[in-house]
C-alpha cells in the first residue's frame, strides 16, 4: 500500500535509496539485442507517420464514415510517446516526427467532436484525451520541444478540467457508454492524471479516491477485472483468461495510487503468462468480443506494454528474469518488417508497434510520480 517514488525525467527506476537519484541514460539500462531491435522499430514507426502528422489507431469503429478524431489523437500520442523512450530520441529526425505529431493533436483537439462530453453514447474522445494529456505532461521533462511546449502547457490543465467532466457518476472513465466504468480506461486515465499532478497541476484527490475505489470494486477474487462495472452487477467477460490484457494496468495504476500490492502485480504477471494464448487467438482476428472470453484483438498490444510496466514496478532483483521471459513472448509476434499488428488493418500497424516499443524500452517508459 506504500508508495512508490519514480524519476519523471525519461530516467530509469531509483533503484538505489530514496534518497539517492541516479540518472542512468536510456542506452544503459536497455539491452544491446533491444537497443538495435528498438532502432529497427523506430524506422519503421517514423515511416508509417501520414503527411499531416497522424498515426492514427485504426479499428471497426467510424464516425461518419472516417476514423473517429479521439483515435487519430491517441493513436499519435501513443506514438510520440514511443519515440520519446528511445535510444536516440535526441536525433533530428526523431524530434522533427514528434513536433509533426503534436502538430496534429494541438489541431485535432480543437475539433468540435473533442469537446467534453457526458453523453451516454459510444464515443471515444476520452481515450485522445487520455493520452494527449499523458504525452503533453511527459513533454515537459524535455528542453528540447521548448518551442511547442508553449503551445502543449496550456492544454495541460484544460485536459485535466475535461476528464473531470468526463468521469462517471460512480468513478472512472469509459467509452462505451456512461453506466459503468471499464478499467481499460480508468487505469490510463489514472496514470495521466498522476503524471499531471506530478508536474505541479492541480488534481482533484477525490477525483482519483473514486477511481482507485471503482479498479478496486471490479477486482474478482481470482485476480481477474471485470471488463466494465464491479464485481456482482455484471458478470460479462470477467473469467480470468479474458482479463489478462487489463488486470496488469489495473494493478499498476492501484500501486501508484498506494492502493495496491506486489502480490496482486505478480499474480497479474503470472496469469497473463499463463492465459497468454487466449490473447494470442484472438490477434489480427475480425469481429471484437468474441467467446469463450470475450477477448477482442484491440487489447492485445496494449496489454502487453502496460504488462512490462508492471514489471518496473517488482523488486529491483526480480526484473531481469521477468523482462527476459515477457520479451521472448511479445517477439514471437513480431511481424518480418519489424512491425506489430494485432488488427486486420493496415494503419493499426503503427499503434502496435508503438505500444511494442514502449514495452521493449523497459524502465524508459517512464511512469508518472506515484501517489504517497
Amino acid at each position: 500500500g506504500e508508495g512508490v517514488s519514480f524519476d519523471l525525467a525519461n530516467r530509469t527506476l531509483l533503484e538505489e535509496t530514496e534518497a539517492e537519484s541516479t540518472a542512468a541514460s536510456v542506452a544503459d539500462s536497455v539491452p544491446l539485442e533491444n537497443t538495435a531491435l528498438l532502432e529497427r522499430a523506430v524506422a519503421r514507426l517514423l515511416e508509417l507517420q501520414e503527411h499531416d502528422g497522424a498515426w492514427p489507431y485504426e479499428g471497426v469503429y467510424r464516425v461518419r464514415g472516417e476514423i473517429p478524431v479521439g483515435y487519430r489523437i491517441g493513436g499519435t500520442a501513443i506514438a510520440g510517446q514511443a519515440l520519446l523512450a528511445v535510444p536516440g530520441k535526441e536525433s533530428a529526425e526523431n524530434k522533427a516526427a514528434i513536433t509533426r505529431g503534436i502538430e496534429l493533436i494541438l489541431k485535432e483537439l480543437e475539433h468540435p467532436l473533442m469537446k467534453p462530453s457526458s453523453q451516454d453514447t459510444y464515443d471515444v474522445r476520452v481515450w485522445g484525451h487520455i493520452y494527449a494529456l499523458d504525452l503533453f505532461c511527459q513533454l515537459e521533462s524535455y528542453e528540447d520541444f521548448d518551442e511547442i511546449k508553449q503551445r502543449t502547457k496550456p492544454w495541460i490543465e484544460q485536459l485535466v478540467r475535461i476528464l473531470v467532466i468526463e468521469e462517471l457518476e460512480d468513478g472512472g472513465w469509459n467509452y462505451a457508454n456512461r453506466r459503468s466504468h471499464a478499467c481499460f480506461v480508468t487505469a490510463p486515465a489514472i496514470q495521466a492524471l498522476l503524471r499531471a499532478k506530478s508536474i505541479g497541476i492541480e488534481v482533484p484527490e477525490e477525483l482519483l479516491e473514486r477511481a482507485a475505489s471503482a479498479l478496486l470494486a471490479s477486482r474478482n477474487e481470482t485476480g481477474s477485472f471485470q471488463y466494465s462495472g464491479s464485481v456482482g452487477r455484471s458478470r460479462r467477460n470477467d473469467q480470468l483468461p479474458g482479463s489478462i490484457a487489463r488486470a496488469a494496468v489495473s494493478e499498476v495504476s492501484l500501486m501508484m495510487l498506494g492502493k495496491g500490492d506486489v502480490d496482486h502485480l505478480r499474480a497479474a504477471i503470472d496469469a497473463f503468462h499463463e492465459h497468454w494464448d487466449e490473447l494470442e487467438k484472438r490477434r489480427k482476428k475480425t469481429g471484437t468480443h468474441q467467446p469463450p472470453y470475450g477477448v477482442a484483438p484491440y487489447y492485445f498490444y496494449y496489454g502487453h506494454r502496460y504488462l512490462a510496466q508492471a514489471i518496473q514496478l517488482l523488486p529491483a532483483d526480480d526484473r531481469e528474469t521477468k523482462y527476459l521471459r515477457f520479451e521472448k513472448v511479445l517477439l514471437k509476434t513480431k511481424d518480418d518488417d519489424n512491425t506489430w499488428n494485432d488488427r486486420v488493418f493496415a494503419r493499426s500497424k503503427a499503434f502496435g508497434t508503438s505500444m511494442s516499443i514502449l514495452a521493449l524500452a523497459r524502465e524508459n517508459d517512464v511512469l508518472p510520480t506515484a501517489a504517497k
